[in-house]
């Protein structure tokens, strides 16, 4: 589903007032000298812990996190080494589950000046409020205190340039995501049964022409078989039709904002998403899409139940949840039940055609610091990180202890040595090894062989064969004021459920698909403020990476 993006011109407003007590709030965010005025959330945490509390002084700090992620990294082997390495503990103050409701609670904890000295937000957020106060700047600190971080900074500037204010100023750091898009997954056994020869299935007509196969097979006995399913809204075919949003220095086509670079991601100006919304209509109307999800209705539970009961058999979603089907009911459903997935398709010339892919950085996990804090809870935060960026934290965080999880080859490359089905398995709240590295643990590097490495069998081959450059494209980073953030976050918001809206209604048949009434559409969506969304991705674009 789309992603709502948390208005913060309210907390904006109030928060000159609300950081009345922030140290040095009138320096540009530079923190206080001592420890005075630090965060009730604080206080609350050491308190509220009894013997649990974390280890006071400067060996410490608190964090306010996303309560599921306080979960996970509870439960990680590696971060514990990693603590035990640089002697800092972190005690986490849980947030909602609920992202957006994660960072409406950032905004009002700096209303309320009840910041813990870390915050898990989004750099949307930070580029408000750190100028006016609530976060450090952390540059002087990270060239102080960091040397790992900074040598990073300085070796990629992309992420320099993201992080980094007109000023000079960093008020938040991002998180490094592993670059990967979705697959195409499949049942083998169904393909099987049916006659349906996978390497055949090679274009989007190949693909059409398989799934007519398998609902005549498996449809004539079984009215709620459908070939292709999935969860939420079905235009996630772009990639399929070469009608990607798209952004550059020139020119900006589609959405290319939040998450749509790459899931959702779709140019409706290009002639191809006519053809894509064109070959949807004809598998709603042959039954071959599953009529629900076609029409944005269809829950991730609901999804879940078509794959394990056989009422369906292809699927395009994130990329390990082939390897998902197989551990969490499939065989136990059917002894036969087996999964796979499909290369990229090629177009009638015989092009590959990429997937979207993540972009590197995640903008919605941020660490910022409150300004609150004395220079000797910054240089403690600051550690912390800083040993993520050394050769041994990176090894740490991505493959583990060397001899416990994994060990070195004799071309020098590491293998794991511990089972990610056995470890991914463990009940919660018991120790494991996991090297999810597409979860918000810290801010670190991410060593995409060791992502994909980590996995079961089947998705660790695919990884190996498709997520390369060659077969996804990834997202890129767009750097926006705030004021141009809050236009888009409005601007999206409409847009994107209109088009939605107009694409469903054209493959359920509500509404009739001709080249004149696409041509309606193309400009309802126009003056709605598609156009204008491209104007300021396109500026973006330019003040991001230059001309």
């Amino acid at each position: 589903m789309k992603k709502r993006v948390v208005s913060v011109i309210l907390a904006a407003a109030l928060v000159s007032s609300a950081l009345a007590g922030c140290g040095n709030s009138g320096t540009g965010g530079q923190a206080a000298a001592t420890n005075e005025g630090e965060s009730a959330a604080q206080t609350e945490a050491e308190e509220g812990s009894g013997e649990e509390a974390a280890v006071s002084g400067d060996n410490s700090y608190t964090m306010f996190m996303r309560n599921t992620y306080v979960d996970w990294i509870e439960e990680l082997k590696w971060y514990d080494a990693a603590e035990e390495a640089t002697g800092i503990h972190v005690e986490y103050v849980e947030g909602p589950d609920d992202f957006n409701d994660v960072y409406a609670e950032v905004d009002q904890r700096i209303i309320s000046n009840t910041l813990p000295d870390a915050v898990m937000t989004k750099l949307a957020q930070t580029n408000v409020y750190g100028p006016q106060g609530a976060f450090v700047d952390l540059a002087p600190y990270i060239e102080k205190y960091a040397p790992n971080l900074q040598k990073y900074i300085d070796d990629n500037p992309d992420y320099k340039a993201l992080v980094t204010d007109e000023n000079g100023a960093i008020y938040g750091l991002v998180k490094e995501s592993p670059i990967f898009g979705d697959f195409l997954g499949y049942r083998v056994d169904h393909l099987e049964k049916a006659g349906v020869d996978a390497e055949s299935i090679r274009t989007v007509d190949d693909f059409t022409e398989a799934m007519r196969t398998l609902k005549a097979y498996y449809g004539a006995d079984n009215p709620n078989y459908y070939p292709l399913t999935g969860r939420e809204w079905a235009v996630r075919f772009g990639a399929w039709f070469d009608c990607l949003s798209t952004v550059s220095a020139t020119e900006s086509h589609g959405i290319y904002y939040a998450p749509h670079f790459k899931d959702f991601s779709f140019d409706i100006m290009n002639d191809n998403c006519y053809t894509m919304v064109e070959t949807m209509k004809t598998w709603f109307d042959e039954g071959l899409i599953q009529p629900q999800f076609a029409a944005g209705t269809f829950t991730e539970g609901d999804w879940e139940a078509d794959m394990i009961n056989g009422n369906g058999t292809f699927f395009y979603d994130y990329y390990n949840r082939a390897e998902w089907f197989m551990t969490n009911g499939g065989p136990d459903a059917d002894p036969d039940y087996q999964m796979d997935v499909l290369g990229n398709f090629v177009d009638a010339d015989g092009k590959l055609l990429q997937a979207a892919g993540t972009c590197k950085y995640n903008e919605e996990c941020v660490t910022a610091i409150n300004a609150n804090c004395s220079e000797e809870k910054i240089r403690t935060i600051l550690t912390f990180i800083d040993y993520f960026y050394s050769e041994e934290g990176i090894t740490l965080a991505n493959y583990g202890v060397e001899g416990e999880s994994f060990e070195v080859a004799e071309d020098g490359s590491k293998e794991f040595i511990v089972d990610y089905a056995t470890e991914e398995s463990t009940p919660a709240g018991e120790k494991r090894w996991s090297f999810l590295s597409d979860r918000f643990t810290v801010c670190k590097p991410v060593d995409n062989d060791a992502f994909f490495q980590w996995n079961g069998e089947l998705i660790a081959n695919a990884c190996a064969k498709y997520m390369d450059e060659e077969h996804v494209r990834t997202g890129m980073n767009l750097k926006y004021t705030s004021e141009e953030s809050e236009e888009l976050a409005s601007l999206v918001a409409t847009v994107f459920d209109a088009e939605i809206a107009g694409i469903v209604s054209f493959v359920t048949g509500n509404k009739e698909l001709t080249p004149d009434t696409w041509k309606a559409f193309q400009d309802e969506m126009n003056a709605l403020g598609l156009s204008r969304i491209e104007e300021l991705q396109a500026e973006a674009y330019r003040n991001t990476y230059g001309e």
